[in-house]
């Protein structure tokens, strides 16, 4: 997950931003969603500085709601939301396996012997 969250969430931010032109042709209300998807990118992009952190898993939960709710101002977002909570849910599955293992790998392996200073 160290990797694989900050990269999904960045990834996210720009689809939400590139959603921006499709929010102001909306009717009756498209300058207020392109705002609030333009404030749903910056914190997006600000989630994915932090996803690496022991929060950073929640905050992106609450991120991938956010993106589902702004389908009410933009219906497409909706669908958009859907695939990356799909993205979202595989991503913490597999990438907590991931680091699972690889803290295993670790403990497992010998620990590595000091380097001669005389060599």
């Amino acid at each position: 997950m160290k990797v694989l969250a900050p990269a999904i969430l960045l990834l996210e931010a720009i689809v939400v931003g590139l959603a921006i032109p499709v929010a102001l042709m909306v009717d009756g209300g498209g300058a207020r969603a392109a705002w609030v998807l333009g404030g749903l990118a910056v914190l997006l992009v600000l989630a994915s500085g932090v996803a690496r952190r022991p929060q950073g898993v929640a905050i992106g939960w609450v991120c991938q709601v956010l993106v589902l709710l702004s389908g009410i101002l933009v219906p497409a977002m909706a669908f958009v939301g859907l695939l990356f909570l799909g993205v979202w849910v595989v991503a913490v599955i597999y990438g907590g396996k991931a680091d699972r293992a690889a803290a295993a790998r670790a403990a497992a392996a010998p620990p590595s012997e000091p380097a001669d200073p005389s060599a």
